[in-house]
């Protein structure tokens, strides 16, 4: 399975590769700013729409695969609970569309692009379902094999709908590619048995769904935050700056995406699993700067080695047109430095369940993102934004080690203190 994802993340980098060129082409910085908006806000009605309760679908997924009834009380109860917040997410997306064609986009041109989206939201919701009740039943060949075809449909989808149809056919691509995946999605859960239950109402738990009422708060607090403060960083730029140089740092934003993709799933493989099944401080230390010393050094080289071909990478992702984003190279790097430093910390709340650590870092992190932006575009202009990332995440980097300064500094003093529990 490892050599398979490591295909699969080779390929998603691959596709992304050719998307942004092709974005680069045919659209130029206002395009790519409109592509992003639109990413933003497809994010924001997704997590909307399934209520913020995927990683609740997985976790009860794996508590109840082994017993039918209640399998069928945690099926039911997803189902109603989710068709309400999915049904009001699709609803506003019909009925507002205007208003939020003029919140995402800052014009109405593209209401008819939110109506589709609002009839084929349900697809998306059950494709999202479908997958995470995969991984609950550790189908995890298959789920990268849904993945990867994905990237194809992507790639072709989209090559073909900007080529005969501009910005308007790449925003069609991006909206009505889940809700075809479901269809691929719906096969392998068909073979692999997954397909739901039969529903009834007298199988609606009470107690589930109140466990889905918490998921909900803690993941759509945390979940929306970034959407909506990188929507309103681009429309700051687009207002202060121009629509062009918002294009430019969703350019920056996009290579440093393709380059984090490896480390993060490298996280995601090799720390995420350890990080479980850590015990005490002892073993958190060991693993954390196990990680710092096998992994981050080989991060570190590849963004030197990156920032040295910065030009030729620009020429070779995008086109001359963004030659400019240059310019941001340097503190957008300087910030993912500091990302990636406290990440490796931060996937301890992921694998111990600190949920508000997590919820009130992320708010920190979107809040300071949007607000050093706006109290530096005065002097810096477009720097402003990666200057701004890098000073954020660097206090969030300092915030994060004073969250698990007894586990990683405290012991360097008292290594006696190394066999108690985190």
């Amino acid at each position: 399975m490892t050599s398979f994802n490591a295909l699969s993340v080779v390929l998603k980098v691959l596709v992304a590769l050719i998307t942004s060129k092709l974005s680069a082409i045919y659209l130029g910085p206002s395009g790519l700013t409109m592509l992003g908006n639109l990413r933003n806000g497809l994010a924001i009605f997704q997590k909307f729409s399934t209520a913020g309760v995927e990683n609740a679908v997985v976790k009860y997924g794996v508590e109840t695969k082994n017993d039918h009834r209640q399998r069928k009380e945690f099926q039911t109860t997803l189902f109603f609970y989710v068709s309400v917040f999915c049904l009001l997410t699709a609803l506003s997306c019909l009925f507002f569309a205007n208003a939020l064609s003029n919140y995402i986009f800052d014009e109405s041109t593209y209401v008819i692009h939110l109506r589709i989206l609002g009839l084929i939201l349900p697809l998306h919701v059950a494709n999202i379902f479908l997958l995470a009740l995969m991984r609950a039943h550790a189908y995890f060949n298959r789920v990268i094999k849904i993945n990867s075809i994905s990237y194809l449909v992507n790639l072709l989808l989209f090559s073909a709908l900007i080529y005969f149809y501009g910005l308007s056919g790449a925003l069609f691509a991006i909206i009505t590619l889940p809700s075809i995946l479901f269809f691929v999605t719906l096969g392998f859960a068909y073979r692999s048995e997954l397909v739901f239950v039969s529903f009834s109402k007298e199988f609606i738990s009470s107690q589930m769904m109140k466990s889905f009422g918490e998921f909900s708060i803690m993941t759509l607090i945390s979940g929306v935050s970034f959407p909506i403060a990188y929507l309103s960083i681009r429309q700051l730029l687009s207002h202060e700056l121009s629509i062009q140089e918002a294009g430019y740092w969703e350019a920056i934003f996009r290579i440093s995406n393709l380059y984090l993709m490896f480390v993060i799933s490298l996280m995601n493989l090799i720390l995420l699993p350890k990080l479980a099944e850590a015990k005490n401080i002892s073993q958190f230390r060991e693993i954390v700067f196990g990680f710092y010393k096998n992994i981050l050094p080989l991060f570190f080289g590849g963004l030197i080695l990156v920032y040295i071909l910065k030009e030729w990478i620009i020429r070779l992702v995008l086109t001359e047109e963004f030659l400019p984003v240059e310019d941001l190279f340097l503190w957008q790097m300087i910030g993912d430095v500091f990302r990636v430093l406290a990440l490796v910390m931060v996937y301890q709340f992921h694998a111990k369940k600190m949920f508000w650590h997590y919820i009130l870092t992320d708010l920190f992190l979107a809040a300071s993102l949007y607000f050093s932006t706006y109290f530096l575009i005065d002097l810096y202009e477009l720097k402003s934004v990666v200057i701004g990332h890098a000073f954020t995440y660097f206090i969030y980097f300092l915030i994060i080690l004073f969250i698990f300064r007894k586990p990683i500094l405290i012991p360097v003093v008292k290594p006696t203190q190394e066999d108690s529990t985190i």
